[in-house]
């Protein structure tokens, strides 16, 4: 039993500084992990309920360095009821909560999906419901193995092109506009993401009558050093922080400009 305790926890080691290399401080690392368990947690229990999109699949599948402290799923199949989903997470993430020293763990219920707390802290959310545009044929399954426990499940998640539009949406049609997404869209053509084809043409439905060229530069051109400062310079690497602020976060607006092209 002691063996298996130690290998978990080298286990948990090496994660963690993985992530550290990555630019990840050692609380958000401590997150990131444990946000990667409840999803294993999550799919290992309802395989063919959920669609993994947002900031965990950009960190887990497509090397994001910007720290998220949302796990946020969108249905594709009967949806389990959140006390359902509560019920497992309690028991699927309590040894890893022993090894992170986060234990007891305390996850509520709310309208839009769950909240995981530790040491009466709030460390990340579950959020359930209608985040974007969800084309079956753009999505991808990735086999993770759990550190708390044996655990394995096949995660289900939009794929890097399908972020991409999701991406596109959110910039686009949040109340307010959010620098973040910018960097994620930045982050994402980086990674070789193409958006074109169907992906192109479900933007453009959505947008006739919502948007037109000069609505969309004002967005982009919100995108300046204040809320830049104010929304990433607290969740990216500071070295890459710099960088983008050296050049006004220009790239940024860069990576706008062409994925609206055809509409500016």
């Amino acid at each position: 039993m002691a063996h298996i305790y130690a290998i978990k926890q080298m286990n948990l080691a090496a994660q963690l500084e993985a992530l550290r290399s990555k630019g990840f401080t050692e609380e958000h690392a401590g997150i990131i992990v444990l946000v990667r368990e409840a999803a294993i947690v999550l799919f290992d229990a309802f395989p063919d309920a959920l669609l993994l999109v947002g900031g965990a699949n950009l960190i887990l599948f497509q090397e994001s360095d910007r720290h998220s402290s949302d796990l946020d799923l969108t249905p594709i199949g009967d949806l389990p009821s959140f006390d359902a989903l509560r019920d497992v997470l309690v028991t699927g993430l309590e040894p890893l909560a022993k090894l992170l020293d986060l234990n007891p763990l305390d996850i509520t219920v709310s309208i839009k999906g769950l909240t995981v707390s530790g040491r009466r802290k709030q460390l990340f959310t579950i959020d359930i419901g209608n985040l974007g545009s969800v084309l079956r044929t753009n999505q991808d399954t990735n086999r993770l193995e759990a550190t708390g426990t044996d655990r394995i499940a096949n995660v289900r998640s939009a794929s890097r092109d399908q972020l991409l539009l999701l991406k596109a949406e959110a910039f686009l049609f949040r109340p307010k506009v959010k620098a973040r997404d910018a960097y994620d869209i930045m982050k994402l053509f980086g990674r070789g993401a193409e958006f074109s084809g169907n992906l192109k043409q479900h933007l453009e439905d959505q947008m006739i009558g919502e948007f037109d060229a000069e609505h969309i530069r004002e967005r982009i051109e919100s995108v300046d050093p204040k809320r830049c400062r104010s929304e990433l310079e607290s969740f990216i690497p500071e070295s890459t922080y710099r960088e983008l602020e050296a050049l006004g976060f220009q790239p940024l607006r860069d990576a706008l400009e062409r994925i609206f092209e055809d509409w500016l």
